[in-house]
């Protein structure tokens, strides 16, 4: 099940004419370690076996990008490396490759994955992000929603959850933590983040 909110679209924003995009509301983030026990109970690997071969395929698929080769994953979809220049080019010849550098991995789904996906029924968030202002009291609300169904929070759930640019939401995740309404139990560059004892019905 897919679920989305609407978003005001930012060439809008000041005007008189509104307009909406659709966006997928995401609740949850799935690492490696989850896919090789959910993998686990489909064959006749070892949840150790099938990680290891996740990380060692992901190792492959950063060594065969790096070597200049596009990557197609059956069932998943081709990757690729693409490039930018670090300033204005007006001649090919005066530039040389320390001015070249990486900018993304763009990814193309196969049509396998595409069809599966649009096979999926899509309907509105119960969690409508928008119909909370920002004030203390609203993220509190907005979160003890979230937290009925769900365990953790990260930085970017935040984000999506309310709708706020990725700075504005840091500042308002570390101003909860400092009240003590949330902790954060993962590593400093990857925080995660559960309820504090006594706050968003835990």
């Amino acid at each position: 099940m897919i679920t989305y909110e609407f978003y005001r679209n930012p060439d809008s924003e000041g005007t008189n004419k509104k307009r909406y995009h659709a966006r997928v509301v995401s609740f949850g983030k799935v690492d490696t370690e989850q896919l090789a026990k959910e993998i686990q109970k489909e064959c006749s690997l070892t949840h150790v076996d099938v990680k290891a071969v996740l990380m060692t395929l992901a190792d492959k698929l950063a060594e065969h990008l790096g070597n200049g080769r596009k990557v197609h994953l059956e069932g998943l979809g081709h990757f690729q490396v693409n490039l930018r220049c670090k300033e204005e080019v007006r001649t090919t010849h005066a530039v040389r490759s320390e001015n070249i550098e990486f900018k993304s991995v763009s990814f193309r789904a196969d049509n396998g994955l595409k069809k599966s996906l649009k096979q999926e029924k899509i309907k509105r968030s119960r969690i409508k992000p928008h119909s909370y202002p920002h004030t203390d009291a609203g993220i509190d609300k907005l979160l003890v929603k979230y937290f009925e169904s769900h365990q953790i929070l990260t930085r970017r759930e935040f984000q999506y959850l309310t709708g706020l640019l990725k700075a504005t939401a840091s500042r308002r995740i570390k101003k909860l933590v400092e009240e003590g309404k949330l902790k954060n139990i993962g590593p400093f560059r990857n925080p995660i983040y559960v309820p504090c004892e006594g706050y968003y019905g835990k």
